[in-house]
């Protein structure tokens, strides 16, 4: 027995370095498989986890229950945060200039702010002038036919003098009541014999004579006052006509400066000074009014975007900063060619096995300090939501398509089962269920993953 201690020691002692570095070996080894090699081996990441010789195979071997962790369904808060792309806009003006007649001069360029009522243009007016200074005399001549009109000294207006015609009316009517007396006088003297039918006809004569006279001159009083009327409506409608054709040159001799119609920016300047106008109405300058953003979210996001919701704009010209900006228009019409700012292709096969457009919608927004943004910069706009939800964990939910989900709940007892749930957004931490589930139940959150219909779960922590 001493002798094979004495042995031993011998063996030890000429093997010292071995002895120690088996030992330092054995250690590591040890330590390698308790913290990486074992919790490799159990982790769900592994690939050789699902195969005959995973974790979980050898567990159904030894008749031991699977290990799963579980979260309870809960009542939480969500964030919602829907995102489309697009471009800052603003509403082009097209500016006529409407005189054919040489430009002057051109006062602004282009990339000019302009103000509403700033001189733009100018052109040459002497034609202009001209003609308003004629419709100035031809207004004067018609006043001065009004006036003739109503005096009655106007040369057309010889047979409609009312005063003359009252005079010669009286006078014939007198004539008139003189020759009756008269006729009844020889009516009597003829009845008696005392004058002769020759004479007596001569008076009946003078009387029908007389009688045809008023008749006439009653005729002509009628046509005189009847047409001075007429008379003096035409002239005062000849006074008038003049009077409008005088405004008439007188706003076109104003359209000879052509001022801006609103504030803006000069897009483009279309004319040059000495240049002739040879095309009334032509565009001559384009003004970029008023400055938003136009977004286009995608149109499964109709319904959730409002007007006078508050969205974040993140503008490509200045990353890292965020603008704030109000819903102002939500447009009611599904676009299948509208994706963003410019979109020229389709996009990617989305399901359907073909190539698809995009099918959006144009949501204008109210920039609330627009003084860093120009028009056509392009840029992103999100809009947040929160909302209280039901909500179970990210890794809870499996097999997520069109809105639906699988998810493995489990009971008191520890009995499992899958459960088909609706879902409504989803992050990187939650997930929210909209049906299928009750606040309060578990739920897998690992270890479910290669589960079988008759493996028995434990919970752990």
């Amino acid at each position: 027995m001493k002798s094979a201690m004495q042995f031993l020691r011998q063996i030890v002692s000429e093997n010292k370095g071995i002895l120690l570095v088996t030992i330092v070996a054995i250690v590591a080894l040890y330590l390698l498989t308790a913290a990486v090699i074992l919790p490799a081996f159990r982790s769900s990441n592994n690939k050789m986890y699902g195969s005959s010789l995973g974790h979980p195979a050898l567990l159904r071997r030894a008749g031991e229950p699977l290990p799963v962790k579980v979260a309870v369904v809960k009542e939480a808060t969500v964030k919602e945060k829907i995102m489309g792309e697009g471009v800052c806009s603003s509403q082009p003006i097209l500016v006529p200039i409407i005189p054919m007649a040489v430009i002057k001069e051109v006062y602004v360029e282009e990339g000019e702010n302009v103000v509403k009522g700033q001189l733009l243009v100018e052109l040459h007016a002497a034609k202009a002038e001209i003609k308003y200074e004629s419709a100035k005399l031809a207004l004067s001549t018609a006043k001065a036919e009004l006036e003739r009109v109503k005096l009655g000294s106007a040369y057309v207006l010889a047979q409609e003098r009312p005063e003359v015609e009252k005079i010669k009316l009286s006078s014939l009517t007198k004539q008139m009541e003189l020759t009756s007396d008269k006729l009844s006088r020889y009516q009597t003297a003829y009845d008696e014999g005392v004058i002769s039918e020759v004479a007596f006809l001569a008076v009946k004569s003078e009387h029908t004579i007389a009688f045809e006279e008023l008749r006439r001159a009653q005729l002509s009083m009628m046509m005189a006052e009847e047409g001075v009327k007429q008379s003096l409506k035409i002239a005062q409608n000849s006074t008038e006509d003049a009077r409008l054709a005088l405004a008439h040159r007188a706003v076109e001799l104003e359209v000879y400066k052509v001022f801006s119609p609103a504030d803006g920016v000069i897009d483009r300047v279309l004319v040059n000074g000495g240049e002739y106008n040879q095309d009334s109405g032509k565009p001559g300058f384009v003004i970029s009014s008023g400055l938003w953003f136009d977004a286009y979210f995608d149109q499964a996001e109709y319904g959730r975007v409002k007007k006078g919701q508050t969205a974040v704009l993140s503008i490509e010209s200045r990353p890292g900063h965020d603008f704030k900006a109000i819903v102002t228009m939500v447009k009611p019409v599904v676009s299948f060619n509208s994706g963003g700012p410019e979109i020229s292709r389709p996009l990617r096969p989305r399901g359907s096995g073909s190539p698809e457009w995009a099918a959006t919608f144009k949501v204008s927004l109210e920039i609330e300090d627009s003084s860093e943004f120009v028009t056509g910069m392009t840029g992103f706009a999100r809009i947040e939501q929160i909302h209280g939800a039901m909500t179970v964990p990210r890794g809870a939910v499996t097999s997520v398509s069109a809105g639906k989900a699988l998810v493995y709940v489990v009971s008191d007892n520890n009995e499992w089962e899958t459960r088909e749930v609706r879902i409504g957004q989803v992050n990187t931490e939650l997930v929210e269920v909209i049906d299928g589930l009750i606040v309060g139940e578990r739920v897998m959150t690992e270890g479910h993953w290669n589960l079988r219909s008759d493996d028995k779960i434990t919970i752990h922590p």
